[in-house]
């Protein structure tokens, strides 16, 4: 079974997002649609948000098993502000979309996100913050570090590694180990 963080006390209602970019926007889309309700957004430079990244502490939004996602293109970046709402007492859940395929024995550490139409597959290791974007694909047995991203259409074949904060492009394959050509 794909380990999914959803603690008891969990709740879908009204996501705490940091980073309201492009990828922010879709997330919380795909987060409406999938029974989350409305997203609140933290950013330091986009209007309409409860405020910037660094007030996550705020008691007006940290409230018990309110889930939150961290939904920047910095990797470490990503990892750190997870480290540190998950310190503060947000819950940093995995959200795998209804539309994506990600076998049972996968295992998602904490504040992954697996987009619409990406695949990963079984024995798969995803750490802490990483990102499989849309038609992504994570083959059986691969691990990427903690805070790695698979950009849309990006690959990693069977049993490949991907550095901690590492990004695979779109179009790039990360060959098995075995793999010479």
């Amino acid at each position: 079974m794909a380990a999914l963080t959803f603690s008891l006390r969990t709740t879908r209602n009204h996501p705490l997002i940091l980073g309201k970019g492009g990828f922010g926007r879709q997330l919380a889309d795909w987060l409406a649609e999938d029974g989350w309700g409305n997203a609140v957004f933290l950013d330091d430079n986009a209007p309409d948000c409860a405020g910037k990244l660094r007030d996550f502490a705020d008691p007006a939004l940290l409230k018990p098993g309110r889930p939150a996602f961290v939904a920047l293109g910095d990797n470490e970046l990503r990892v750190t502000l997870l480290q540190k709402l998950a310190a503060a007492g947000y819950d940093t859940p995995v959200y795998i979309s209804d539309a994506a395929s990600v076998s049972p024995s996968a295992v998602l550490e904490p504040g992954c996100v697996v987009l619409p139409q990406a695949y990963v597959g079984a024995g798969a290791h995803l750490g802490a913050g990483c990102i499989v974007n849309g038609g992504a694909i994570v083959d059986h047995d691969a691990v990427l570090g903690r805070g790695a991203h698979v950009a849309p259409g990006g690959i990693v074949k069977a049993g490949a590694e991907v550095a901690p904060f590492a990004k695979v492009d779109s179009g790039e394959v990360v060959r098995s180990p075995w793999d010479h050509t």
